[in-house]
């Protein structure tokens, strides 16, 4: 299956018009003609199948043939992460966590965080991109960058934070992912200080390591996020 993705359409959409961009991938690139089938989400759960034709001023349209909307069985994970240093690899992260199903990505700003700014959109651009080549029906919601006290002020979710300090923590791989939602929280490469952490635990959250090897900080998103949604399917939530 070939999936296409637009944010308007939705599960009462009978009939709907392909942008220009999209209707020349489809028939030049694609080779697809009237007649084809085509199946198109809006990063919701929606499953939209429809039969390609061509409209009075030679249109691409898609009509409904059936349409579904598919629900989210296990629980939601958000990873909290401060953005790395180099832009293609906060790319690279963001096309590998919508790969695996995260459901949230809140960029935080840290104490020894060296990138600052990010470009959103363009993350929101690569999360489709990835979210239409893994058959995924379900966008990540991308946040924009926010400070690292602002963050903790604002969250509503239990917090997993994964530090390299000589503090007790858990091994996230051994954690017991029981709940409808969770948030992983990485630091920067040269990790939270004292203070950040101090506030996390004081707040009765819990301290998790991915193990005794250092990870560069996409590496330990890619990876907390992955034993987590392991976790996930293992308990069935």
């Amino acid at each position: 299956m070939t999936l296409f993705f637009d944010s308007h359409i939705t599960i009462n959409t009978k009939n709907f018009e392909l942008d220009p961009s999209e209707s020349k991938h489809i028939s030049k690139v694609l080779r697809k003609k009237a007649g084809d089938e085509i199946t198109f989400t809006n990063g919701n759960g929606l499953e939209w199948n429809g039969k390609l034709s061509y409209n009075k001023k030679n249109k691409l349209i898609a009509t409904k043939q059936i349409a579904l909307e598919h629900k989210k069985e296990l629980g939601k994970i958000q990873i909290a992460i401060a953005p790395t240093k180099s832009n293609h690899r906060m790319e690279w992260l963001v096309e590998k966590l919508t790969e695996i199903g995260v459901d949230r990505i809140t960029p935080v700003l840290c104490e020894r965080s060296e990138r600052k700014v990010l470009k959103t959109e363009r993350l929101i651009k690569i999360a489709i991109t990835a979210l239409k080549q893994s058959n995924n029906f379900f966008l990540p919601k991308i946040d924009e960058i926010i400070k690292f006290d602002e963050f903790l002020e604002n969250n509503q979710n239990p917090i997993l934070i994964a530090h390299c300090s000589p503090r007790p923590s858990k091994l996230l791989v051994n954690y017991k992912f029981n709940l409808k939602k969770i948030c992983l929280l990485i630091g920067p490469e040269g990790d939270f200080s004292n203070e950040e952490i101090e506030k996390v635990i004081t707040l009765g959250h819990t301290a998790v390591s991915l193990g005794d090897q250092r990870y560069r900080t996409e590496t330990a998103g890619v990876l907390g996020c992955h034993l987590l949604h392991v976790q996930q399917q293992q308990n069935k939530i």
